[in-house]
């Protein structure tokens, strides 16, 4: 029986593929049910107007971290049960997400919003604690990842998952606060880019 130490992660990365792509799509579901009053329609697509920008927030956010998947794991060139396992608890997170896009458009209280934010923050740390598990004494990684290769990658996984925090206590007190605050995530991913680059030369 082979070791699935010694097994590549391409068996993954076309399973991960598969679970993104069926998420991202069924994010436009509550869209394509909608019903457009052909007497209204412009009147129709302004109700639809909060569906519609939750559905491309969250386009946006499950295609950045499918981004961050595929650069992770062009890194990791060996899996094992510790791995799959992480993998697959990151992947329920993701496929979870359309579910609490779906309420967060049609009801942006208080609860909502809390929902929404405490799945992109689960996505966020479980993608952290891959990289870490992978990385740690180069167990699953490339042998040219250098220990500070390995913490760089760390951090630029950590900014947006920080830049989410704010929202959490915002959602309690002004939830359409909570929901602007989530830009926060561009700026602060920027900056992590710039203080710890990839090649510091």
């Amino acid at each position: 029986m082979t070791d699935i130490r010694h097994e590549g992660p391409e068996r993954v990365t076309a399973f991960s593929d598969g679970v993104f792509a069926i998420a991202i799509t069924l994010l436009v579901l509550p869209l394509t049910d909608a019903e457009i009053d052909p007497e209204r329609v412009g009147e129709s697509l302004q109700d639809l107007l909060p569906s519609i920008l939750t559905f491309a927030l969250s386009f946006a956010v499950i295609g950045r971290y499918w981004v961050v998947h595929h650069r992770l794991f062009e890194q990791i060139v060996r899996v094992d049960g510790g791995l799959l396992t992480l993998n697959l608890v990151y992947l329920f997170a993701i496929a979870f997400l359309p579910f609490p896009t779906s309420v967060l458009a049609d009801n942006g209280s208080t609860a909502g919003t809390l929902l929404y934010a405490l799945n992109l923050l689960a996505v966020g740390t479980i993608s952290m604690v891959l990289w870490w598990y992978a990385s740690t004494r180069g167990r699953l990684v490339r042998p040219e990842v250098t220990a500070r290769d390995a913490r760089v990658r760390l951090i630029h996984a950590a900014a947006p998952t920080v830049a989410l925090l704010p929202s959490i206590p915002l959602a309690f007190v002004a939830p359409d606060a909570a929901k602007w605050s989530w830009l926060l995530i561009v700026p602060v991913s920027v900056l992590g880019d710039r203080m710890y680059p990839d090649d510091p030369r």
